[in-house]
């Protein structure tokens, strides 16, 4: 095994909070980290790359919020340029992965594993975050 590290990072952006997620050092599992709170777009920015600076993150992987039907609307658009503004400000390359229903994945599974936890305490913008970077790591490790 090499000492080469593949940690990536995962985000889920929202207008309150920022749900962010980390892969372990051989890039295979993504694993819920923590959620911010949404500010404005240059500090949230700010916070994305320390975050992926703290992980020594290879990659930053944005979840894309498409329409079913796979076109891009206005939440997807408002995405692809913060995707661009987050790439301006680091060196670290950020891409986008599909997040459809990566909201509903992470409500039913807190759900199913934590039933009792307060709706408004559950970190569901940091699961939705792991389940669009674990997404990203199945294609990129198949």
């Amino acid at each position: 095994m090499d000492d080469v590290s593949r940690v990536f990072i995962g985000v889920d952006l929202g207008d309150k909070r920022i749900g962010l997620s980390k892969s372990d050092p051989l890039g295979l599992i993504a694993s819920p980290v923590k959620t911010i709170p949404s500010a404005d777009i240059g500090n949230d920015i700010q916070k994305i790359i320390q975050f992926a600076n703290e992980c020594t993150a290879q990659k930053i992987v944005v979840g894309l919020p498409l329409l079913m039907s796979g076109d891009m609307g206005s939440q997807a658009t408002r995405t692809r340029e913060f995707v661009q503004l987050l790439s301006k400000n680091t060196s670290i390359p950020v891409i986008t992965e599909d997040e459809r229903l990566s909201t509903v994945d992470a409500a039913n599974i807190l759900n199913s594993n934590h039933p009792k936890l307060n709706k408004k305490r559950k970190p569901l913008d940091a699961y939705a975050a792991a389940i669009i970077l674990q997404r990203f790591l199945d294609r990129l490790n198949n």
